[in-house]
């Protein structure tokens, strides 16, 4: 039986700003906690903004061409693209009246029609990058967020079997994997989700510094990156080996489809560069 479409539009609302009448939102799904505003900034504008191109875009970065892509999809169902169009409110926004259209259209064939337009939005636009999203989430936002998150993946988790197992769209396979170490790009790209199948936030940087024994510098992410690359190669090469591991653990632990498996691969290939890159410098460190 499908969801509410009302379901999906009450948990895009819950990842902008927070106000009272959030809060009514948040009681009405069953969301355990209270919707604070501290760590609602500190969540979607600080650590793990829930844009779709930071996620599936070859740069990391908000914007570029595939903020272009979500807004074309707007434009193909003849609608103006909102200011952010990638925005997961915005995302959700439109699933929810798509399903609304299509459980109200009485023609078959435009109802049909709407499905599909329904069924593109969930492929190409939320699980492509919404399952280790919510993972991110749940990693660093432990009480309400976590619960939103896990309440979002199922509700689409329930409407992908409804509608058909996801694919990998060809754009988010041609993402290229992580360079060699040498090249020009290298840090940027470990922090590109597509690229190296996972998701580093600030948090986890803060918590990677804190497990080494680093200095940790305050800056944007590739800076903070860069700085403890400079101060212990071998040791940040190794923590950085341990993430993609995880992440390739928590790709597995997903239900399996041709999108797991894209993030998986990534993942699995970045744990190889990076621990075939860790025993490198291991060896250099101790070389005499």
């Amino acid at each position: 039986m499908p969801l509410p479409p009302e379901l999906f539009r009450a948990l895009g609302t819950l990842c902008e700003s927070p106000g009272p009448e959030r809060g009514r939102v948040a009681a009405a799904l069953g969301l355990p906690g209270v919707l604070d505003a501290e760590a609602h900034t500190g969540l979607f504008v600080l650590q793990l903004p829930p844009y779709a191109s930071v996620y599936v875009g070859p740069d990391g970065m908000l914007g570029g061409e595939a903020q272009d892509r979500a807004a074309g999809f707007w434009r193909a169902l003849r609608l103006t693209p909102p200011a952010e169009p990638d925005h997961l409110a915005a995302l959700l926004g439109l699933y929810a009246s798509l399903a609304e259209r299509e459980g109200a259209e009485p023609d078959p064939a435009r109802r049909l029609m709407w499905r599909h337009a329904r069924r593109t939005l969930l492929q190409e636009h939320l699980l492509t990058w919404l399952p280790p999203y919510a993972q991110a989430v749940a990693g660093i936002a432990p009480g309400f967020h976590a619960a939103w998150a896990r309440l979002l993946i199922d509700a689409l988790s329930a409407d992908a079997r409804e509608l058909t197992a996801p694919c990998a769209p060809a754009w988010l396979r041609d993402v290229p994997e992580l360079p060699g170490r040498e090249a020009e790009g290298f840090t940027r790209a470990l922090l590109t989700p597509a690229r190296s199948g996972m998701i580093i936030s600030r948090a986890d940087l803060a918590r990677g510094a804190r497990t080494m024994g680093l200095g940790l510098r305050i800056g944007e992410r590739e800076f903070v990156l860069s700085s403890l690359l400079a101060q212990d190669p071998a040791a940040t090469f190794g923590w950085l080996a341990g993430e993609a591991a995880a992440w390739r653990a928590r790709h597995a632990r997903t239900a399996p489809s041709a999108l797991v498996r894209h993030w998986l691969t990534r993942a699995e290939t970045a744990h190889r560069t990076l621990d075939d890159i860790h025993r490198a410098a291991t060896e250099m460190t101790h070389a005499p």
